[in-house]
């Protein structure tokens, strides 16, 4: 069983359908809606994957009111090296509807590997894109 923290505004109502299957494979998902609530919530406990999207509110931090409050949020993860472990560093998957090739360029410079997009994307998907997660990290 994995611990999840999903930083999504819409991860309630339109993209419900995507945490049932991540739950049925056991995984307890922790959902936070805006990135200054997603940052306090790292800083406080430890997760086995973290999901997040690019397009969220800021929420109270305005350090996070950037067109790309998500985006704000990594950069501060990774700029501000000790506010959360190195190994949680690596369980980090962007799920965004944002394709800007510069934007996707800024999230790959802050070494995140695992950028999805949430166009056409069956609901059944991220749950294997969890277990990836996972797995991989089982491994190291």
């Amino acid at each position: 069983m994995a611990r999840i923290l999903w930083i999504e505004d819409e991860a309630r109502d339109q993209l419900i359908e995507y945490v049932g299957p991540i739950m049925r494979n056991g995984h307890i998902i922790d959902i936070v809606e805006d990135a200054s609530e997603g940052y306090q919530r790292l800083k406080e406990a430890i997760f086995d994957v973290i999901i997040c999207d690019l397009l969220i509110k800021a929420g109270s931090d305005y350090s996070f009111d950037a067109q790309y409050p998500g985006l704000a949020l990594l950069k501060r993860l990774f700029n501000d090296g000790n506010d959360i472990p190195d190994h949680i560093k690596n369980r980090i998957m962007v799920f965004t509807a944002v394709v800007d090739a510069e934007i996707i360029q800024q999230i790959k410079d802050l070494g995140i590997k695992r950028i999805r997009t949430k166009k056409n994307m069956e609901k059944t998907k991220l749950r294997f894109f969890v277990e990836e997660i996972l797995t991989a990290n089982q491994m190291n």
